[in-house]
């Protein structure tokens, strides 16, 4: 049983686990690092920073990214699987992962006094998010992705890229003083977000659906904090009083340990059929 589609053309590089953890490397470096560093010569200006901190940095990491799939020949298992829907068990519940993670994103912006937020801010943010979801799927749930499925099963797939996702995002906390017990909470709650995209992908077979959902969420993030860095924004958001995200992230975390279960079972399937002799 396969979830991607066979790579064509020619395949230069033979996906390893290693190459997907240096691509996430090179990756935060640009976005956490570089986008720090210019991130901090706006001050207190919270759009300067967003506009520093995201526009410059992340389209030069995203075309090398880019470049780097199409180079080594990974273009299509990058960028499209095959859908859960169309495997055998179609296990059609898990599309309520997509939908409900995109209920709360759609919780949050019901709440935002958008009147109060400055055009331009809406505006930088929108482009910003836009280029994160870009980026961090396409390295997350792309590349390392990609790279880990050739050699393990899907859950060592699942949560490898659920944690380093979640882990990439300490040094933006850590350089901007925040306390380590919320840096520990928000790993945990990225870990559970990063399951939650990895399932965005494997539902729906298409890498860009993560990529917009993702954007989306970071946008009512961003825009609901009114943030200059993720840290900031992350440190701030609350649901309280939300009651359509309160109870969609409570039935997603539900969702999400029942996939885990889910995913054990397709590995023992998996590990089944490669021992059955072909008739």
């Amino acid at each position: 049983m396969t979830t991607s589609p066979p790579m064509t053309g020619t395949r230069r590089v033979r996906p390893r686990v290693w190459i997907g953890l240096v691509a996430v490397l090179i990756y935060i470096g640009f976005a956490a690092g570089l986008g720090n560093v210019l991130g901090g010569l706006a001050g207190d200006d919270a759009t300067a920073e967003f506009a520093l901190s995201h526009l410059i940095p992340l389209p030069v990491a995203i075309a090398a990214a880019m470049a780097f799939v199409r180079w080594v020949g990974w273009w299509q298992p990058v960028w499209r699987e095959t859908p859960t829907v169309r495997l055998t068990p179609r296990r059609w519940w898990l599309v309520s992962i997509p939908v409900l993670a995109l209920l709360v994103p759609l919780g949050q912006a019901a709440t935002i006094p958008w009147h109060g937020r400055a055009v331009s801010f809406i505006l930088i943010a929108a482009v910003a998010t836009l280029l994160v979801g870009l980026g961090e799927e396409l390295v997350f749930r792309g590349i390392l992705l990609v790279t880990v499925r050739e050699r393990h099963g899907e859950l060592v797939t699942l949560l490898v890229t659920a944690v380093v996702f979640a882990l990439a995002h300490v040094f933006a906390s850590v350089w901007h003083d925040v306390p380590p017990a919320v840096i520990a909470f928000q790993v945990a709650v990225l870990a559970m977000t990063g399951v939650g995209y990895y399932w965005v992908r494997r539902v729906t077979g298409r890498l860009w659906v993560a990529v917009l959902l993702h954007a989306f969420t970071d946008f009512v993030l961003y825009v609901g904090s009114e943030a200059g860095n993720p840290a900031e924004a992350l440190a701030t958001t609350s649901d309280a009083g939300n009651p359509v995200s309160v109870t969609a992230q409570i039935l997603l975390g539900i969702a999400i340990t029942a996939s885990i279960v889910s995913v054990i079972r397709e590995d023992i399937r998996a590990r089944r059929h490669s021992r059955t002799p072909a008739p």
